[in-house]
């Protein structure tokens, strides 16, 4: 066994610090080209030298070599003193086998349509307009929906990112004092199959586009959860299955602007009993408070790519104000950075 080469635990001088930061988008592309060829998967949890790899990544070993110092100089990976290169509790979730990985994340928001509308920044903020749609000639939704690749990794991207907080969030608000709760945009049922099995008298369904509820009623039925949960395919800008006590709507109104929220929301609204509430489960920003996670950055990424945001508690209070709805609390979820928004009737 070789020794490791000592990493530097303390922070940078600030003008080191400052000039990380600037070289960050060439850190990110690096990132991309090693989940790519799945580089830390080739490692697992073993050693290998540049040479060793070469071969199975597919790049020469002299350049993998400068490719993997460099990133083991932000800590992704460790080179030993023998030139043995280690994966570290960084890039250990740039694997494929462990759950959460971000490998599908680096893939996605280093697309080469993505970082097109990133070029158009200046005009993002000066105008308020999304930068994607007039960069590439289409909606970044049309762009993932267009290839099936992108549309897989994308799904791995939203488990990878959200999937962990499932847990957290089933166990961390009553949803039991419900009876029947229908997720809206709830993708394959990820998060609403743990709202389930922590909550065995509720019953479910997912409500989402057509091609992701064929995903979805193959993932109910997976998880064994068909006799408490039915799947609806639609569209929320048209309209949603009435009839349920309550409206889950998780991670889904952040990619969109102030008027279509409040659309999808009026909708949501429409299809509820006198009754019923709507929970938006999402991060709610608090200004001046750091939150350990990189929303604030994903806020500008919804901003440049989608035309969304990330939004305060005051913020979500007025979309539900001009939905005609009323803000009834605002639930931290415990052990999680997700808090649900709960709304009613007017």
């Amino acid at each position: 066994m070789t020794t490791a080469a000592p990493v530097s635990t303390g922070r940078p001088q600030p003008y080191l610090r400052l000039a990380e930061l600037l070289m960050g988008s060439r850190i990110a592309l690096a990132l991309s080209l090693v989940a790519e060829r799945g580089i830390a998967d080739m490692l697992g949890d073993t050693e290998k030298t540049a040479e060793e790899l070469s071969a199975q990544a597919d790049i020469p070993a002299p350049a993998l070599r400068r490719l993997l110092r460099s990133l083991s100089y932000v800590g992704v990976f460790q080179e030993d003193t023998d030139g043995r290169f280690i994966n570290t509790d960084v890039s250990r979730y740039l694997r494929s086998d462990v759950n959460p990985s971000l490998r599908e994340m680096s893939l996605i928001l280093n697309d080469d349509a993505v970082l097109r509308g990133w070029q158009h920044l200046e005009q993002v903020l000066m105008t308020g307009n999304p930068a994607f749609a007039a960069a590439n000639g289409q909606t970044f939704f049309q762009h993932i929906a267009a290839d099936k690749k992108r549309s897989e990794n994308m799904a791995r991207f939203m488990k990878g990112i959200y999937g962990p907080e499932g847990p957290a969030i089933a166990a961390g608000f009553p949803f039991g004092r419900f009876g029947r709760l229908i997720d809206v945009g709830g993708g394959a049922g990820h998060i609403l199959a743990e709202i389930l099995r922590a909550h065995p008298k509720l019953h479910g369904s997912v409500f989402d586009l057509p091609k992701t509820a064929e995903v979805a009623r193959r993932f109910v039925d997976e998880q064994g959860l068909s006799d408490r949960c039915e799947v609806f395919a639609g569209d929320f800008f048209e309209a949603v299955t009435p009839g349920y006590d309550a409206y889950f709507i998780k991670s889904t109104l952040h990619d969109w602007d102030d008027e279509k929220s409040v659309h999808i929301l009026r909708n949501c609204r429409n299809a509820m009993p006198a009754h019923g509430r709507i929970l938006i489960t999402e991060i709610v920003l608090e200004p001046g408070k750091p939150i350990g996670h990189p929303h604030r950055f994903i806020d500008m990424e919804m901003m440049v790519t989608l035309g969304g945001k990330e939004r305060t508690a005051e913020e979500f209070g007025a979309l539900l104000h001009q939905a005609s709805l009323r803000l009834e609390q605002v639930h931290h979820i415990e052990g999680s950075f997700f808090s649900v928004v709960e709304g009613s009737k007017v």
